[in-house]
């Protein structure tokens, strides 16, 4: 488990370096937090650190965006902000993806079907990003889970 107060985009990084380390086929991220709080940002330097050959972007409105990895590895990166209900997210294949046990899944808002993750609880690493109350610029990250 990982508690840490970050205050620069480098802190991000470094987290996300360590949480790359522990990943292996079939880890499931969820990513949890208020809009801006640098979920989407932590993706994109863990797809960094795990050489991802595709440019990671949010997948807010798409709701599901995969990239593909030098070591073939596939990040599959859903955002659950504007899913409107558990069948929307048969309809997209996610429970497929989910039961394969191949790749990495990646969840923002996670939080919205916290549900959904209750039997893969031994695949789970939760990553909570939190603004600091008096300081807008830091946040603190707390991870924990399958580590």
């Amino acid at each position: 488990m990982y508690d840490s107060t970050i205050c620069s985009i480098e802190d991000t990084n470094q987290i996300a370096l360590k949480v790359s380390e522990k990943i292996r086929e079939g880890t499931i991220l969820l990513l949890n937090g208020d809009l801006g709080s640098g979920k989407t940002q932590f993706v994109r330097f863990l797809g960094n650190h795990l050489e991802s050959v595709d440019t990671i972007s949010s997948p807010t409105f798409l709701i599901l965006n995969i990239y593909e990895c030098k070591e073939k590895l596939k990040i599959y990166h859903f955002d659950f902000y504007r899913v409107k209900d558990v069948q929307e997210l048969e309809d997209i294949g996610f429970f497929e993806i989910l039961n394969d046990e191949e790749g990495l899944i990646v969840v923002e808002w996670a939080e919205r079907y916290q549900e959904v993750f209750t039997k893969f609880k031994n695949r789970t690493i939760d990553i909570y990003f939190n603004f600091i109350k008096d300081n807008i610029d830091c946040r603190e990250i707390l991870v924990k889970g399958n580590l």
